[in-house]
């Protein structure tokens, strides 16, 4: 499954970039997060539960930052196997800042396999875009 997007931010990007990587921050704009914590200095831990049928959860994921370069880019992979399948993401986020704001551009592939990669249908990524506006506007909100 392949994402990509921009989402344009009121905030700059040092604003967002440390909002993306705080745990409290991201509990309260994530769809669905139950909690979230660091595990190490490089690897949040995330449990959400999810509105797509069959899977709804709660389910633990790893999201670690591969890469970062404080405040304009971050690579995210986010890891998950257990019940329901296996998800292996890997996300580049680049922050630019202009006049107004943040401009965030991401790029992703997510390999799914199991009973979670029946979420890469339609309906499941019509169900993911709309979390993932969410988390944005959610996001937005909370800086």
């Amino acid at each position: 499954m392949k994402l990509n997007g921009t989402h344009k931010f009121k905030a700059n990007s040092a604003q967002v970039f440390n909002a993306i990587l705080n745990p409290e921050v991201l509990k309260a704009s994530i769809p669905g997060a139950n909690a979230v914590r660091y595990v190490d200095p490089n690897t949040l831990f995330v449990e959400i539960t999810t509105s797509l049928p069959g899977l709804r959860g709660p389910y633990g994921l790893n999201l670690n930052i591969v890469r970062r370069q404080d405040p304009s880019y971050l690579e995210l992979q986010l890891v998950r196997n257990g019940k329901g399948g296996s998800i292996n993401a890997l996300t580049q986020v680049s922050l630019v800042d202009e006049a107004d704001g943040a401009l965030l551009t991401y790029n992703g592939n997510a390999e799914l396999e199991g009973l979670v990669a029946t979420a890469n249908n339609p309906i499941g990524q019509g169900i993911f875009k709309s979390s993932l506006s969410n988390f944005f506007k959610n996001l937005e909100k909370n800086i």
